[in-house]
């Protein structure tokens, strides 16, 4: 007996408001966090990419990231513009989701993920960075360690993790062929616990952290974020070593907000601040 074949239904063919739910679930879909480091797909990592002086600790993806959308949109003129005017329409209703997940491993290693990048565009009204801690420090340096009178070397990757993004859109290690001027109304940056905790166990703040290789476990989330809030204003306070990062973050993003599990802790309006 001969399966009856399938044939693809013209999209244009369907009224628009059916067409209209189509983009919008395409616009509004995310993908899981991944679970672990090693299930987070290809990577390549320092000596693969046209990597920084300092930038050590990034494992980006290798694959090139395509928005749900973009086949359409390259399909004729009328899909196209009805799907801007679903991006616009959502945009408005502030239910665009643009969302990276950060897995911070050993506290040697950073692995951005990409959960939800409706559209490519100039104009990002909010993006969501979860970071979340994995590993064990034990045997290792870790990254957060300072550096010689300047940052730590985490404190660079996560610096030029944020320019790469302003710069060449999600695409991180994409060449850099023309700067893609990417607005953020605001970052927003959430550091999350973990349901399971490391077999060695938190380790809380300490005077002089990092330095050396005795230390088993990892860094406490609140730690981390204390890390991380520190960095900002440092970074913001322009100093001789941060000083053409700080322009770039002036220039691109308008408010900066830090959150542990969702509470809010820590907030930067920019348009406020003198550059």
């Amino acid at each position: 007996m001969e399966q009856a074949q399938v044939r693809p239904f013209p999209l244009l063919l369907l009224t628009r408001e059916l067409r209209d739910n189509i983009y919008d679930v395409l616009l509004v879909s995310h993908r899981e966090a991944p679970s672990r480091p090693e299930n987070s797909g290809l990577r390549k990592g320092p000596g693969e990419y046209d990597q920084e002086i300092f930038e050590d600790c990034n494992f980006y993806p290798a694959e090139a990231l395509d928005s749900p959308t973009s086949f359409l949109q390259l399909s004729c003129r009328q899909i196209h513009d009805e799907v801007q005017d679903a991006i616009s329409r959502l945009q408005t209703l502030a239910k665009l989701p643009y969302k990276l997940d950060c897995m911070l491993v050993d506290e040697v290693e950073l692995h951005p993920t990409w959960l939800s990048f409706p559209a490519f565009q100039s104009e990002i009204p909010k993006l969501e960075i979860d970071f979340r801690l994995f590993g064990d420090v034990e045997g290792k340096l870790s990254a957060w360690r300072g550096g010689c009178g300047g940052p730590p070397i985490m404190v660079w990757c996560l610096f030029y993790l944020l320019e790469r993004f302003l710069l060449r859109g999600p695409d991180f290690i994409s060449s850099f062929k023309q700067n893609k001027k990417i607005m953020l109304d605001e970052l927003s940056v959430n550091v999350l616990t973990q349901s399971a905790v490391p077999p060695n166990g938190f380790i809380e703040h300490e005077c002089s952290p990092f330095l050396n290789r005795s230390r088993k476990g990892l860094m406490s989330p609140e730690t981390l974020l204390g890390l991380m809030a520190d960095m900002m204003d440092y970074l913001l306070r322009r100093s001789r070593y941060t000083a053409s990062y700080a322009t770039l973050v002036f220039e691109r993003i308008r408010r900066i907000t830090f959150h542990l599990d969702g509470e809010k802790r820590k907030h930067w309006d920019l348009t406020t601040m003198k550059p």
